[in-house]
């Protein structure tokens, strides 16, 4: 696999998609128009925190995770590991604590001892790893027998609506049919096969929430947070910017005659033990 990827590359994650934290916060801010605004169930709610646990969050990025844990000592210490540097260093603040350590580490050969953790997470970044299954053992060997494994992704069906939009524009800009979204290896379609491959017990709990949009501004920045990967896959020169603007049109459009553009945000949370 090339270090370029657009979706595994080590380089193009840590130099470009994820040298900091601004793509993910723009592609997050999307999730801010759920219908109704307190339809999420946490990602974490699964394991029943009482502050005893030892957790590690696998490609922790920016700590959404860990931000629920650590602060209100649900646990009693944290290990927050990513490939990106400038990812840990969005982290810096939960260290006062005591209860956090972060490491810098690759999810396929991670630096803990075997049955060290409760708890591992692995939250919406198993797609980016080369080797899926060498990561999937990794959090088998680092979780303690009777402890728990998350790990969760997107449906291969989320936000279908923005992208499909997305699809239609690209196309139009290269004048041939063109699929523009980079294809996910990890959804929650596919992820019980290579988790069962490591625990006897994989179940999924999905999540579909519709997101009710009022104005195109936060469409077109959840397409431009993913602008870098989108043209890495494509291989072909493209106006990203008149993308955006044909996607912005179409929205408008919706929203002029719906009222809200509206979309599906379907996601999922394997628990392993």
């Amino acid at each position: 696999m090339s270090d370029d990827d657009p979706v595994t590359g080590r380089r193009f994650l840590t130099r470009s998609a994820y040298a900091d934290d601004r793509n993910i916060r723009s592609r997050r801010a999307i999730l801010a128009y759920a219908e109704p605004p307190d339809g999420w169930r946490p990602r974490i709610a699964a394991v029943p925190w009482d502050g005893t646990q030892v957790v590690a969050d696998i490609g922790c990025g920016n700590g959404m995770d860990l931000r629920q844990l650590v602060p209100e000592g649900s646990c009693r210490r944290a290990i927050g590991v990513d490939l990106s540097a400038g990812m840990l260093r969005t982290l810096a603040d939960l260290r006062g604590s005591g209860r956090l350590s972060l490491v810098q580490a690759d999810a396929q050969a991670l630096p803990l001892g075997d049955d060290t953790v409760d708890v591992a997470l692995a939250m919406h970044m198993l797609y980016h790893v080369a080797d899926i299954p060498a990561a999937v053992a990794e959090l088998r060997r680092i979780t303690r027998p009777g402890g728990t494994v998350l790990a969760s992704t997107n449906s291969a069906s989320t936000l279908a609506e923005v992208h499909d939009l997305l699809d239609d524009a690209v196309s139009r800009q290269l004048g041939r049919p063109a699929r523009a979204r980079p294809e996910l290896s990890f959804t929650t379609e596919s992820g019980t096969g290579f988790l069962a491959a490591q625990f006897g017990e994989v179940s999924l709990h999905r999540s579909d929430v519709p997101l009710a949009i009022p104005e195109p501004g936060p469409v077109t920045a959840f397409l431009d947070s993913i602008r870098a990967p989108i043209l890495r896959g494509l291989g072909a020169a493209l106006n990203f910017d008149a993308v955006l603007a044909d996607v912005a049109a179409a929205v408008e459009r919706t929203v002029r005659s719906d009222g809200r553009f509206r979309t599906y945000s379907r996601t999922g949370v394997f628990v392993c033990r």
